[in-house]
């Protein structure tokens, strides 16, 4: 009898040191356990991709960037050349790993900085017609009180598009983004009086959130109406099945791989302020496809469009390293051939838009976290020499 109840004692210690153990590991490594899971789940991935028939050899190596080097399960890749032919590449499930639906061309992403193009397209438009200037002052446009720093009476329009009004998200945390706290801007811009400039205007690039957020209050003060009112009105966003986000997903929307995050996870749409603050800045979800589209028509604008930018000297050899009134220009050092990106980045999402100087636009959604910053630069560098060598291998 003795040796039974020393038996059992011995299993059930066995047990919960057993489950104790999984507990802590589970607890402490999940992460990096869902992250090696990618691994294995990678091939089956990889049988998933689909390209429809006339897709040009380069979507396919890029296809396998998105998949293996950016680790991400649920993508869209779409290229339009300047003739208007359309291509398309799909890999994973709007559903999550091995779901009941694969992924369509049709699938809905949150666009996030990618939206902001959409912003700089209509304050071009609102110049275009001589509503607005580029060099007309910010305080000229909006009323606040007078700002203790004197220097944001010299911000532009101009500047605010090309990320150089004086801030700068690294030195000062941006309000646009912290969880469950209501940014000033755009619903009480008075503050903007009691912000301190991180450099003087006009000095020098520094990617700011607010200062697109600032764009959409002009929008509204030219127009007299709501941004998203304007926007959906100019761009006939309805047809293009384009929206804007607020606190919950759409039910056409994918299933958003977080493995990548370290805090985040789906709950951060409640965190952030959509309705207001990030209309302008982040605010817009569809398809790669839509977006593909409604760029081709913005490029039709004049005298100005999206392609253009200050005279302004920039490294434009550089990733990042120059701003258009829109886009962020690139040309490798040496080479004549440019390309213009606008990139966004959201919990579990990251896009790109690119035009090239072929008249050729291409657009790569990711339903994940990249695994690091380098991986993302990788793959602008092999967008970049893609689609130089497809028109070169075209010329001859």
């Amino acid at each position: 009898m003795r040796a039974i109840i020393i038996k059992n004692t011995f299993i059930i210690v066995v047990c919960l040191a057993v489950i104790i153990a999984g507990t802590y590991i589970y607890t402490t490594y999940h992460l990096a356990i869902s992250r090696l899971s990618y691994h294995l789940q990678a091939p089956f991935i990889e049988s998933s991709v689909r390209c429809s028939a006339n897709a040009p050899e380069f979507m396919q190596p890029l296809m396998d960037n998105l998949v293996k080097q950016q680790q991400s399960m649920s993508n869209q890749i779409v290229y339009q050349d300047d003739s208007g032919a359309l291509s398309h590449c799909e890999s994973g499930w709007e559903d999550g790993f091995r779901g009941d639906k694969p992924l369509t061309v049709d699938n809905r992403f949150r666009y996030a900085s990618v939206s902001k193009v959409v912003t700089s397209a209509l304050i071009i438009d609102l110049i275009n017609e001589g509503k607005l200037s580029l060099d007309q002052r910010l305080l000229d446009i909006i009323d606040i009180s007078a700002p203790n720093d004197t220097r944001i009476n010299d911000i532009t329009v101009a500047m605010l598009l090309s990320h150089s009004a004086g801030f700068d998200r690294v030195k000062t945390y941006t309000p646009m983004l912290t969880m469950n706290v209501k940014p000033w801007c755009p619903t009480d811009l008075d503050k903007l009086a009691t912000i301190q400039l991180d450099f003087d205007p006009n000095t020098q690039f520094q990617y700011s959130n607010v200062g697109y957020c600032l764009l959409g209050a002009i929008i509204e003060e030219v127009t007299q109406k709501s941004f998203r009112e304007v926007v959906n009105k100019h761009y006939q966003l309805d047809s293009r099945d384009i929206k804007f986000v607020d606190d919950t997903f759409f039910n056409d929307e994918i299933e958003y791989d977080y493995r990548r995050e370290d805090f985040y996870s789906d709950s951060y749409i409640r965190q952030f302020d959509f309705k207001d603050s990030l209309s302008a800045v982040g605010g817009l979800s569809g398809s790669a496809k839509s977006m593909v589209l409604l760029t081709r028509e913005m490029l039709d604008a004049q005298p100005l469009n999206i392609l253009s930018r200050a005279n302004t000297p920039c490294a434009i050899d550089k990733i990042g390293g120059c701003y258009g009134y829109a886009l962020e220009p690139y040309q490798q050092s040496g080479q004549d051939f440019t390309i213009y990106n606008k990139s966004g980045f959201f919990p579990g999402v990251n896009t790109d838009i690119f035009v090239d100087d072929q008249g050729g636009i291409l657009a790569l959604h990711r339903g994940a976290s990249a695994p690091n910053f380098e991986v993302k630069e990788q793959l602008h560098q092999q967008v970049y020499t893609s689609l130089k060598s497809h028109y070169e291998n075209d010329e001859k």
